[in-house]
C-alpha cells in the first residue's frame, strides 16, 4: 500500500485519499466507521481507540511513515474495544441534580465512568445540602485535544470543581474568601473520596483532609478519576 502524503486525524492535513486509506485500514481492524474520506470525530475517535493498544494518551493522528500508520498497514492489531467503550460523553447540561456547569459545553466531555461519578456525587451532595449546587468546570474536549491553560484535561478523567460558597451563589470563590464554606467543601471532598473511581483531588485548603496542595488551585478542586 502506498504511504500517506499527509497526516490524518486531529489537526492533520486530511487529504481525501489519505483519510479514506486510514478509514479502510481502521475498519479492517474492527473500527466500524464510515469510509467517506472525511476526518470527523468518528474517525479521530477510532484512531485514538486503535492507538490505545500501546498508548494511554493517544494523539489521534496518523503520520506518514509513523508508528500508527506502520501498524495499521501491518494489520496485526485491532481497535481496542475497551478504548472504544470509553468514548467521551457530554456532562448533562442541566441546573439540577445538585450541580451546574460554569465552562463552555465543548469543554465538558469525559469518560462515561467520570461523568457517572460526578453526577452521583452531586446528587448525594444535594441531599445533604438542599438548594446548594456544585459548580463543575473544565473536563476535556470531545477528541482529547490540548485544553489551554491546562497540562492535563485530555483523558476525559479530569474535572475542575469550584469550592462551595456559604451564600449559594453561582460565582467563583477561593478558599481565603469570606464567602468560602470549608464545611460544605469538606463534605463535597468526602463524598468524592468515597467514590471508587476517584484517584486524587488537588486543592490548597490544607485544613481539608485528603487534598493535595498544588500551585494555582486556590479557586478550584482538580479531581482526577481512575477511569
Amino acid at each position: 500500500m502506498k504511504s500517506l502524503l499527509g497526516s490524518v486525524g486531529r489537526n492533520g492535513v486530511n487529504r481525501y485519499e489519505d483519510v479514506l486509506a486510514v478509514q479502510r485500514l481502521l475498519n479492517a481492524a474492527g473500527a466500524g466507521i464510515d469510509e467517506d474520506g472525511r476526518c470527523g470525530p468518528g474517525t479521530i475517535s477510532a484512531i485514538q481507540a486503535y492507538q490505545h493498544n500501546w498508548s494511554q494518551q493517544p494523539d489521534g493522528v496518523v503520520d506518514p511513515g509513523g508508528r500508527t500508520w506502520s501498524r495499521l498497514v501491518e494489520g496485526k492489531l485491532k481497535v481496542a474495544k475497551h478504548a472504544a467503550a470509553q468514548a467521551f460523553v457530554l456532562l448533562p447540561q442541566v441546573r439540577s441534580d445538585g450541580y451546574y456547569s460554569y465552562s463552555p459545553v465543548q469543554r465538558q466531555y469525559g469518560t462515561p465512568a467520570t461523568v457517572k461519578t460526578l453526577v452521583s456525587v452531586c446528587k448525594k451532595f444535594a441531599l445533604k445540602y438542599p438548594g446548594v449546587s456544585v459548580a463543575i468546570g473544565d473536563m476535556s474536549f470531545t477528541d482529547g485535544a490540548s485544553m489551554s491553560p491546562h497540562k492535563s484535561h485530555r483523558s476525559g478523567r479530569d474535572a475542575d470543581i469550584r469550592p462551595v460558597r456559604t451564600d449559594g451563589k453561582m460565582l467563583p470563590v477561593t478558599y481565603t474568601d469570606s464567602n468560602y464554606s470549608r464545611e460544605r467543601t469538606a463534605a463535597l471532598v468526602a463524598l468524592l473520596q468515597a467514590e471508587r473511581n476517584v484517584k486524587s483531588i488537588l486543592f490548597n485548603d490544607s485544613h481539608i483532609v485528603g487534598v493535595k496542595h498544588w500551585a494555582g488551585h486556590d479557586n478550584h478542586l482538580h479531581v482526577s478519576m481512575k477511569e
